[in-house]
């Protein structure tokens, strides 16, 4: 995670700050809540981020480290690496910007995924990589960034790790553009409501915004 009000620059032209910070803290809330409840995952845990997102780490009962530093792909790294030493078989990679993910789609990419090495979930596009769960008897690293799906893909073919594609409608939408975002707003007309509301039963408002939540004109 980056620190909340540093998310989503990209869509700067269409939202102001304060509502990219209101869309930022929800999608973060709705994926840790939703893997949390998940039950076949243990240790939820997210990297980096300020202290918004380690406030909510505490109340949706994640774990929080810091950020090392080292690029997404190098946090991962450390990661994998690190859950691999403390004797954990499998890890599951998820993005904080899935507002439409649940603890049904979770557990049914877990399941997809079980007997293989490798399962990729891609975005609507496949294009990106919107899930990945790794066994991590296997040296995978990650390939994030621009078209990591072909990349992750082809990279478990060239490894000969088993691995399945798992396409999934909720998990396929990460809202990185402005038209992830009209694509959303079009599926959850009370997305703004919702996040409010959800914020604040997490007992976050004092991250709310505090003016009505304003998209700008194209």
């Amino acid at each position: 995670m980056k620190p909340i009000a540093e998310g989503k620059t990209r869509l700067t032209p269409a939202l102001t700050d304060d509502h990219r910070s209101l869309l930022s803290l929800g999608m973060l809330l709705r994926v840790i809540g939703s893997a949390v409840a998940t039950p076949e995952l243990g240790d939820v845990i997210v990297y980096g981020g300020d202290d918004a997102v380690r406030r909510a780490c505490s109340r949706m009962g994640a774990g929080w480290r810091p950020d090392p530093g080292v690029g997404l792909n190098g946090c991962l790294g450390a990661a994998f690496s690190d859950a691999h030493e403390e004797g954990i078989d499998q890890a599951l990679f998820l993005p904080a910007d899935l507002p439409l993910v649940t603890t049904a789609m979770i557990s049914e990419f877990i399941r997809a995924g079980a007997g293989a090495q490798v399962a990729i979930a891609p975005d609507r596009a496949s294009d990106g990589t919107n899930a990945l769960l790794v066994d991590l008897a296997v040296d995978f690293p990650t390939l994030l960034g621009e078209a990591s799906f072909n990349r992750h893909t082809g990279q478990a073919d060239r490894l000969g790790a088993v691995h399945i594609v798992h396409r999934s409608s909720g998990l396929g939408l990460d809202i990185d553009t402005a038209s992830d975002l009209k694509r959303l707003v079009e599926e959850t007309p009370h997305l703004w409501d919702d996040l409010r509301r959800e914020i604040r039963e997490a007992g976050l408002e004092s991250a709310l915004p505090t003016g009505p939540v304003k998209e700008r004109a194209e």
